[in-house]
């Protein structure tokens, strides 16, 4: 199956390793009100390594070299990739094949710039390209930004060729998004300047310094001729050298496939950037760099679940005969009842907590792919769903389809099935009970918007796309089609319906996040460039034809964002809260399933095909779920299990201490001389500031510690600096003065560990194997008292320790671990691309391997203990750092974490086994010293009336060399880690 391999490709590169001026400059920062996510700058990260490699390692890149320098740099680039166990890349190359008309096409327009090998174009004259695998709503948009800024950075420092940087995008929706996301980058130090492809011969050209020219064109209208709005790719082929970036851009048909030709030629001396929500060829798929597709976003708690309703699903595996008419009126109803509870699921936790912004107001999509107007044959279209709309309405609702579908309904909760992660055992937290009680009366007035039956009316905007739908008795609409022309409908389906014209002049569409509506039907054209929060309830109605499982993916991507609070853009199970939020959102975890989910209905066979082919290409194909990984049981002590404990942190005060803010001398300086001519007025009304700000603003420029000097840290633009020390002003340190207890969200990294499915079985047998084959962490603890008390001799405890089974696989090893937080546990090494989520950095590697040899041989000085794995992409334990390059605070995620504890003394230890770039972890060793260190002496928290906790924190690098002041946290040996505390 095909993975990617670019992104592992980089694994082989530290970040922090990269020369200075290889890195990302304010990886973390966006604009005034948007920092990235970790995912964004793991993109961002990974992209430096693989130019890098490219640019910096292969043939390091020099002004004025020749294009066979370029040639040999591909070579060299492309035998990287066969380093790793994909043979992928023999696929990719164009033949001139006449059975095949569109590749001899192909082969022929890249001929006539790279030169072919017999009727090959061979791989390597392709490879300076890598892809962006994002989901839709993972903000990829943002990254493509945020890399421009850095392909600006780099040539600014003569890393990489000065080339032109050209955006390419398919729709004027997508340019838009774009410009708009452009503009609040702009807010920023350095300005981005978008000029279309067609002045680039008309005097303006990209410049260096601090605004950089990015060119833009419709992707589909670059072409081999040059009319009206086609673009002869010829006319700007500008040598190959281009820096190309392309949104959503590389899919199609057989025309299409000849545009790819038309990118690679004009970037074949240049780099080739390639985003979007859903990849299927397997060039792209192995030149990924980033792989955060709809299911990694949905697993790593970004989206809500995706659920199929359950009935539907084994309908079609049976592959039954085409759902008849009335099936399909149960369908629509089961899709209003679901929509009708989550919108009550929303009020009721509002209540609960007293959180007036939890969550969203639930939305329902119903989606076709083509909107029939013929009324003879409305049946196969959304002519169900109006039926079944207005009966409610009106009150003419079958009494027997209402039970019925309420009955069906719950079972089908229960046995719903997950498409990506999820509870297998269905959804829960749904009340059984209120559904059973629910009346018609009670999904009127929560998707209908009123109690009382009434008809239904139509409201008419100024937008001939929009028709809205109330009940004459409510006060506001409850439904909204969207679609390329109304009048057909309004004059075929709708006749006798009583029709009104809005005044206002906004779209309902466009107001649709605020909106009381609750239904929203249409057809793909209102997609593009759409982002909500919203859609809980997605119908699939006559979806089919080639193009349907693109439709649903991207569908099923706008559906599955979620917000439970305002910028908290994850499951309630992956929140980090303090304080009352905190204690609040606790009493309802429970609860929220069925608001966290997508629950997806289609009302024709075609239509669930759809639904699940196209899901599927969203999987990562390459990789299934090993099951066996499971928690090893805890040691005790005093007679109970020994708590795992971990820090809690919550904001200071924000009196008791100031952040500093780093910037360049010459930027201190400017701003400071500019900020002594501007009045106080001038900030109060210009700016609104209120006196306490304008009085915190002065306090911070005059007082040197709070302005800290850093090289290269320049704002070209005072009031954009201004904003920025503004916002930072609001910020506060962290602090921590509590332990808590880890929960199942912790740690869950061993809950998703994956391997290429033709590896899977044996991989399962041989965690078997080990499963059964050596003691467990209890049963080591017992022999270890036995042989305290001389019950058995050292010898006789090694041989049974030591009879372990141990399995291997090419180059895995999978073994009990003896202290580990679960077992088995895998190691491998950097190449092992065929699994995911074990160690296999070298480092992390080395360092078990140096604990498990030292524990084997020593006795242990505390009573109990235990240390786990940490994942740094999927587990939440992490010591919070203000990272003054960035001016803001950073998660920090050790590698390791060691629980201990001997009488009333307990022993918190993170392990960090990299620790080779000083400069970083210098800066998390501070941020760690003020959390948990005072006086120079380790702090000390309580834990039940008879623990005493201590934090601490090391760096395992035997050949370290650090500063003299951070020494102490630097450790060569594993019996560091018991040793008494550093501090």
């Amino acid at each position: 199956m095909t993975a990617p391999a670019l992104e592992p490709l980089t694994q082989l590169l530290n970040y922090d390793d990269l020369p200075e001026t290889w890195r990302v400059p304010d990886a973390g920062r966006f604009s005034v009100e948007k920092t990235l996510y970790d995912y964004q700058t793991d993109a961002l990260q990974k992209a430096a390594r693989a130019l890098f490699l490219y640019y910096g390692k292969t043939h390091d890149w020099a002004a004025g070299e020749s294009l066979e320098t370029n040639a040999e740099r591909k070579k060299d680039f492309a035998d990287l990739y066969r380093d790793f166990p994909v043979s992928y890349l023999k696929k990719y190359e164009s033949r001139a094949d006449e059975r095949n008309r569109n590749e001899s096409q192909v082969f022929r327009i890249l001929s006539d710039f790279i030169r072919p090998w017999g009727d090959l174009i061979s791989y390597h004259n392709l490879i300076n390209r890598m892809c962006f695998w994002m989901a839709t709503g993972s903000g990829k948009t943002l990254v493509m930004v945020k890399l421009i800024e850095y392909l600006h950075c780099l040539q600014r420092h003569n890393e990489i060729p000065p080339h032109n940087m050209l955006i390419l995008a398919p729709s004027e929706h997508l340019i838009g998004q774009i410009r708009r996301t452009v503009d609040e980058f702009n807010q920023s130090g350095l300005l981005i300047d978008l000029v279309p492809l067609r002045e680039m011969h008309r005097g303006r050209q990209a410049r260096l310094g601090e605004a950089v020219t990015v060119y833009y064109h419709r992707s589909d209208n670059i072409s081999d001729v040059q009319k009206d709005a086609l673009t002869d790719y010829r006319m700007y082929e500008n040598g190959g050298k281009w820096f190309i970036l392309l949104d959503e851009a590389h899919k199609g048909g057989k025309e299409d496939s000849k545009r790819q030709a038309y990118y690679a030629i004009m970037a074949r001396e240049g780099f080739l950037f390639n985003f979007s929500a859903t990849f299927t060829d397997k060039e792209d798929i192995v030149t990924t760099v980033k792989k955060y597709n709809l299911e990694e976003f949905i697993k790593n708690g970004r989206g809500k679940n995706i659920y199929l309703n359950e009935k539907e699903y084994e309908a079609f595996k049976r592959k039954g005969e085409e759902i008849n008419y009335s099936e399909r009126r149960k369908i629509v109803l089961k899709s209003l009842l679901t929509l009708g509870y989550v919108s009550m699921r929303v009020k009721e936790l509002r209540r609960d907590t007293g959180l007036a912004q939890l969550y969203h107001l639930p939305l329902m999509l119903t989606l076709v792919n083509s909107v029939n107007t013929d009324i003879e044959n409305a049946q196969n279209d959304l002519w169900a769903f109006f039926q079944i709309l207005r009966e409610i309405a009106t009150g003419e609702i079958d009494e027997a389809l209402f039970r019925d579908s309420k009955d069906e309904l719950i079972t089908d909760w229960e046995n719903a099935q997950p498409l990506f992660g999820g509870h297998s055992g269905g959804v829960t937290g749904v009340g059984e009970n209120f559904i059973k009680t629910l009346k018609v009366a009670d999904l009127r007035e929560a998707v209908f918007l009123s109690r009382r039956k009434g008809a239904l009316q139509i409201i008419r905007s100024g937008d001939n796309k929009e028709l809205a739908f109330q009940l004459r008795n409510a006060d506001s609409p409850f439904a909204l089609i969207r679609i390329g022309d109304t009048a057909k409908w309004r004059n075929k389906l709708l006749v006798g319906y009583e029709e009104t014209t809005t005044l206002q002049e906004k779209s309902f569409f466009d107001g649709l996040e605020k909106s009381a509506i609750t239904i929203l039907m249409g057809s793909r054209s209102f997609f593009e460039s759409w982002d909500s929060n919203r859609p809980n309830v997605i119908n699939f109605i006559n979806i089919g034809g080639s193009d349907a499982k693109k439709f649903v993916v991207q569908s099923v991507g706008r559906g599955v964002r979620i917000e439970p609070l305002p910028n908290q853009r994850c499951r309630c199970s992956r929140l980090v809260l303090e304080g009352e939020e905190k204690k609040a959102v606790d009493t309802i975890r429970d609860g929220v399933q069925p608001v966290e989910t997508l629950f997806l209905f289609a009302t024709n066979r075609k239509a669930v095909k759809s639904v699940l082919e196209g899901l599927e290409t969203e999987r990562t194909a390459a990789f299934e779920s090993l099951e066996g990984f499971q928690k090893a049981p805890i040691p005790k002590i005093h007679g109970r299990e020994m708590p795992l404990l971990i820090p809690e942190y919550r904001d200071a005060p924000k009196t008791a201490s100031r952040l500093p803010f780093s910037l360049s001398a010459e930027t201190k300086l400017r701003f400071e001389e500019w900020l002594a001519r501007t009045s106080d007025a001038v900030l109060a009304v210009r700016d609104g500031l209120a006196p306490p700000q304008i009085a915190e603003l002065h306090e911070m420029a005059a007082q040197p510690a709070n302005l800290t000097v850093e090289s290269g840290k320049h704002y070209a633009r005072l009031p954009f600096l201004q904003s920025r020390l503004m916002s930072h002003l609001s910020k506060t340190a962290k602090v921590s003065d509590s332990v808590r207890e880890i929960n199942d969200e912790d740690i869950v990294h061993f809950q998703q560990i994956r391997a290429f499915p033709e590896h899977v079985r044996e991989l399962q047998k041989k965690i078997e194997n080990v499963k059964q084959g050596r003691a467990s962490n209890q049963e080591i603890g017992d022999l270890a008292v036995q042989l305290a008390s001389e019950e058995i001799t050292r010898e006789n405890f090694d041989r049974k320790v030591a009879g372990q089974t141990t399995e291997t696989f090419n180059d895995l090893l999978i073994k009990k671990l003896i202290g580990h937080y679960y077992l088995p546990v895998a190691l491998g090494n950097e190449k092992a691309n065929y699994i995911q989520h074990i160690i296999k950095v070298e480092s992390e590697v080395r360092f078990v391997n140096a604990l498990e040899a030292w524990v084997d041989k020593e006795d242990i000085p505390w009573d109990a203990w235990m240390f786990s794995k940490l994942d740094e992409s999927l587990d939440r334990i992490h010591i919070p750092y203000f990272d003054d390059s960035v001016n803001d605070y950073r998660r920090f995620k050790p590698d390791f974490v060691f629980w201990m504890c001997r009488k009333n003394e307990y022993r918190i230890v993170f392990v960090d086994p990299k620790g080779t770039e000083y400069a970083t972890a210098y800066r998390k060793i501070d941020g760690y010293k003020t959390l948990f260190t005072q006086s120079g002496k380790s702090r000390f928290f309580k834990h039940r009336p008879d623990w005493r906790v201590s934090v601490n924190l090391l760096f395992y690098n035997p050949s370290g060399q650090p500063a003299q002041a951070y020494q102490r946290y630097w450790i060569s040996n594993p019996e560091s880690i018991f040793a008494p505390d550093t501090e």
